[in-house]
């Protein structure tokens, strides 16, 4: 496998949603053998555009009850492991609702900040060439930036890999403001890693939109009120809900799973009546999904899943600087790591 053209490549999708890094390294070349979503909604529409199978909740494989030869023989080998983990736990918004519940967060989210050490897991076993990690901008700074220190020091002191990150914008790429940590971590160190450079101005809105929209997209009187009296007060207060008529000649606020509730993050201003929600299409445009992707169905589910996914021309750009800078691609290799325990448990 060493000698294999670097354009050719096999990678696994963890936490796949609904295609977008799949779709991203698809097409420099790679191969997926294999993908996990614990979502069955997600699942289908995964296999909907894609076909083949999904591994549903990946624990079943990294659970500590689970032994190392369960992991190497369910897992195929991989150049790249490729994970958008639950972000959830690590946004602002995450993290200020969960503080006013009294739950936990981050790391400390056992129903989701925890992913990660199954990602550690996998890695200390599969001994892939690259990790491509994705998630939101604050896990750099969440809990005083303890979280990210722990997800460093896991990914260089136990698995051995040399990582690099960065915090990117996708507005130059795609028609929304989104800010994502992008983590590469090397198993064979080459001293940097150079992240793409955004060039460009920042894309409208305008260019994601349809011309012809239904009507069942506008928001009732009764909504729109409600809207502009909630910005009215948290706007005297200074925090909370606030929702505009989005400027079509600036990129979409940041497409966020809650979307299907209300609309706030982008309303779409109409000449003569209230604002709408942003279709489907538009969602996975501003995601940069191609034209020919299928949303699922049901619009909240749709509106969901592309508020969870990621940016794809995004991840290509950062993929291919990736794959540009590997010198080799052999997922087999081995090297001296810490025991899994001390991973699983954190």
């Amino acid at each position: 496998m060493a000698d294999r053209d670097v354009n050719q490549f096999k990678f696994i999708d963890l936490f796949a949603g609904i295609r977008g890094f799949h779709l991203a390294l698809k097409s420099l070349g790679g191969e997926c053998v294999f993908a996990s979503e614990i979502d069955e909604k997600a699942q289908a529409t995964y296999i909907d555009n894609h076909g083949g199978t999904v591994f549903g909740d990946i624990r079943k494989i990294t659970s500590p009850d689970f032994s190392d030869q369960h992991i190497e023989d369910l897992i195929p080998d991989h150049d790249i492991l490729a994970a958008g983990f639950p972000c959830q736990p690590f946004s602002l918004a995450g993290v200020s609702a969960r503080n006013h519940l009294g739950q936990p967060h981050g790391l400390l989210d056992e129903t989701q900040g925890t992913l990660f050490y199954d990602i550690a897991r996998i890695a200390m076993i599969k001994r892939p060439a690259a990790l491509l990690l994705e998630n939101v901008a604050n896990i750099v700074s969440h809990d005083g930036g303890r979280t990210f220190r722990i997800l460093k020091s896991i990914i260089e002191k136990q698995l051995g890999y040399e990582l690099h990150f960065k915090v990117l914008n996708a507005q130059t790429l795609v028609p929304q403001r989104r800010r994502r940590c992008f983590i590469v971590a090397l198993r064979d160190p080459i001293g940097g890693f150079l992240f793409p450079e955004l060039l460009g101005g920042p894309i409208p809105l305008k260019e994601a939109l349809e011309t012809c929209v239904d009507d069942k997209y506008t928001i009732s009187d009764r909504s729109w009120e409600g809207h502009q009296r909630r910005t009215k007060r948290n706007l005297e207060r200074g925090t909370g809900f606030t929702a505009f008529a989005a400027d079509l000649n600036r990129p979409a606020n940041t497409l966020v799973a809650r979307y299907y509730k209300d609309g706030k993050e982008c309303l779409v201003p109409q000449k003569g009546k209230n604002p709408r929600f942003l279709t489907p299409r538009e969602c996975a445009r501003l995601q940069g999904f191609p034209e020919n992707f299928r949303p699922h169905p049901t619009r909240s589910v749709a509106y969901k899943q592309f508020g969870n996914a990621v940016p794809v021309p995004l991840v290509k750009v950062v993929a291919k600087k990736l794959l540009e800078q590997i010198s080799s691609l052999n997922s087999i290799e081995s090297g001296n790591v810490t025991d899994p325990v001390c991973i699983m448990t954190g």
